[in-house]
């Protein structure tokens, strides 16, 4: 007989909502062994996903721990985070052509003056 993997459950999750983002802080538990807490985008074109905000990656990334004690303290330190500072664009804003991320040169070419965006 196969065993059965049960969903994460759900611990706590808590939207954060302004005039320039809309994320959701999310702490599950795994299979009763672990918790997650992770920082989603909730915005209809997901225009922050894979930036940067307080050691995650929007969408993409999470922090483990191993009882609910130190979740709910990832929970709210990703929620203070979440509340108080702006999501890093990916690459330091350069576009993924930029001549400056890939180290051809040591100028960006992603905008006219030569700066990202």
């Amino acid at each position: 007989m196969i065993p059965q993997k049960r969903l994460p459950e759900i611990v706590c999750q808590t939207p954060v909502k302004t005039d320039t983002k809309n994320l959701l802080v999310s702490t599950v538990r795994i299979g009763g062994g672990y918790y997650d807490t992770v920082i989603f985008d909730e915005s209809d074109d997901k225009r922050h996903g894979g930036f940067s905000l307080g050691g995650y990656v929007i969408n993409h990334s999470s922090k483990k721990a191993g009882n609910r004690d130190a979740a709910m303290n990832d929970h709210r330190e990703a929620l203070y985070v979440a509340r108080t500072e702006q999501p890093f664009p990916p690459r330091g804003g350069h576009d993924a052509s930029c001549a400056y991320v890939s180290g051809m040169t040591t100028r960006c070419t992603c905008a006219v003056d030569g700066g990202a965006r």
